[in-house]
């Protein structure tokens, strides 16, 4: 007996498959607005595009020349930036814009680092609210207090 198409697409957890959420064809598409968030952020910097690859390659630890990085923010879709360098791209550039491009159509956020202390630390209060509760009810119950 066959299983039928949506007990193959039902996930076996609680996390979400790729096809729980609704998404229209090209929706997706961040080349553009990605290559121009890297031209920016590359053209905000006082340095050459000579210095600005040097640094990255170095942080990453692969080869990116000032032609490379001429291509990656090219309109030719031929070329792109690997996922894997954008983290020296980004840090190098000051700028985390062109991971937020990425991200936006998934309504996912990028955070700096003073924001992520700022979630870190409301993510421990809440913690702490929990356990504050779990401690009170053990200590009621125990007739503790």
């Amino acid at each position: 007996m066959t299983k039928s198409k949506k007990d193959l697409l039902t996930g076996m957890s609680a996390q979400q498959t790729f096809f729980d959420k609704e998404l229209v064809e090209g929706c997706l598409d961040v080349s553009m607005a990605f290559r121009a968030s890297l031209s920016k952020a590359i053209s905000g910097l006082a340095h050459s595009r000579w210095q600005i690859a040097a640094r990255i390659s170095e942080l990453a630890n692969r080869n990116i020349s000032k032609d490379m990085l001429d291509k990656y923010t090219s309109s030719n879709l031929d070329y792109a930036l690997h996922a894997e360098d954008l983290p020296a791209l980004c840090h190098v550039c000051g700028s985390i814009e062109p991971a937020q491009i990425l991200l936006d159509p998934l309504g996912y956020e990028v955070i700096s680092p003073t924001d992520g202390d700022l979630v870190r630390l409301a993510r421990l209060e809440k913690q702490k609210v929990i356990l504050d509760m779990k401690i009170n009810d053990l200590r009621r119950k125990a007739g503790l207090r």
